[in-house]
């Protein structure tokens, strides 16, 4: 899929509130390494600049147009293109912070757990994911796809929703952690 930084921009206040929520509730005072993962063009990984200015931020994602962007708005943050489904950092962060990006993916069960490991001792895993998945709009999309005129060439677009409930996120996750924050 390529992405369009000016379209994305257009609804950049709607997409910033769940960001800003969930960079209220991550407890950390001095993180030396932060990474933002699904950056886009990068409006969220300079918040997390503005809020710890000594740490060393690097934000990551798939789309070079996004990260064009985003080189070009926040020269002063480390940029990077790469697969976030198969996050390995050679360093590892005291957060990792992912503002709706990780529902473009599959196998949570087996990505949320790596991610937990490429963190330091007392590191965060802070995550925002939209579930609307079952949504009437999202349902009459499926709907339409798998309707007999389109489902031709529609029907391989329509995925199963990546995004489980967040019980099932508190279950995978509390024996992987100290404290999970999950609402």
């Amino acid at each position: 899929m390529t992405w369009n930084p000016e379209q994305y921009s257009l609804f950049s206040d709607h997409r910033l509130r769940p960001a800003l929520d969930l960079l209220t509730q991550v407890p950390l005072h001095a993180p030396a390494v932060i990474y933002d993962l699904g950056c886009g063009p990068g409006n969220v990984t300079a918040l997390l600049s503005q809020r710890w200015g000594e740490a060393v931020i690097i934000g990551i994602d798939n789309s070079e147009e996004m990260l064009k962007k985003a080189r070009a708005d926040h020269p002063s943050i480390e940029w990077k293109s790469a697969d976030i489904s198969n996050f390995r950092p050679t360093s590892k962060g005291n957060l990792i912070f992912s503002n709706a990006a990780l529902h473009w993916l599959d196998n949570h069960e087996t990505l949320f757990p790596s991610l937990l490991d490429q963190l330091r001792p007392g590191g965060v895993l802070a995550v925002q994911m939209p579930n609307n998945f079952n949504a009437p709009s999202h349902e009459n999309l499926y709907d339409l796809a798998r309707s007999p005129k389109w489902i031709d060439r529609l029907e391989h677009l329509v995925r199963p929703a990546p995004v489980h409930n967040i019980n099932w996120y508190f279950d995978l996750l509390s024996p992987l952690s100290d404290k999970v924050n999950v609402w």
